[in-house]
């Protein structure tokens, strides 16, 4: 649980979580230019464009849903745009293991 009192957990079943990993790859391949990534976060760097953007936050608010642990945000910048997932203390391996995931 964090502080907030979510689980560290996903509600996807196995069948879904293969389609959102799949989702993930195509949004890294087609709108991101860069992912970067530490114990707490995950900050993958946008394409400037309004479908980079507009992807990044569908997918971005339905990763949310299942994982409400995740704290996700799109901080919007004069020269780029980055969607960031963090997590809590306790979560680490979950934001590694899915670093790896979207990375490929």
């Amino acid at each position: 649980m964090t502080a907030c009192g979510e689980p560290i957990a996903c509600s996807l079943d196995a069948a879904s979580l293969a389609e959102r990993a799949d989702e993930w790859r195509a949004l890294v391949a087609s709108s991101v230019t860069s992912v970067r990534s530490d114990a707490a976060a995950l900050r993958l760097t946008l394409r400037d464009s309004d479908a980079a953007l507009t992807a990044a936050a569908s997918l971005a608010r339905r990763e949310k849903q299942c994982c409400p642990f995740f704290d996700v945000s799109i901080v919007v910048e004069a020269d780029r745009c980055t969607l960031v997932l963090a997590v809590p203390e306790g979560a680490q391996e979950v934001l590694a293991a899915f670093a790896a995931l979207v990375s490929g």
